[in-house]
């Protein structure tokens, strides 16, 4: 039999998760940050829409998987992609 774990465990859960997500998107800041300085070196443009699509639709079919809506994963994508344009610009 499985025993619920007490609100401080999950808290703390949540926490340590918490670091690990901002880990991951600072690292993928960093990797935006590469990416700006590839596009401005072979003259590409920095927003690239059919590239955004293939994103969100991928984002869209993960968070699905784990049972996220839609307009939270578009809000979240869109948030970070504001963010990562901003970096390579």
């Amino acid at each position: 039999m499985e025993f619920m774990k007490d609100l401080q465990s999950l808290r703390a859960e949540i926490d340590q998760l918490d670091e690990q997500l901002w880990d991951i998107i600072g690292k993928r800041v960093d990797v935006a940050r590469e990416i700006g300085e590839w596009k401005r070196i072979h003259g590409e443009q920095i927003l690239q829409p059919e590239r955004w699509q293939q994103v969100v639709e991928h984002c869209l079919a993960q968070g699905k998987q784990h049972g996220l809506s839609e307009k939270v994963v578009q809000e979240v994508m869109e948030t970070i992609h504001k963010e990562s344009v901003r970096i390579q610009s």
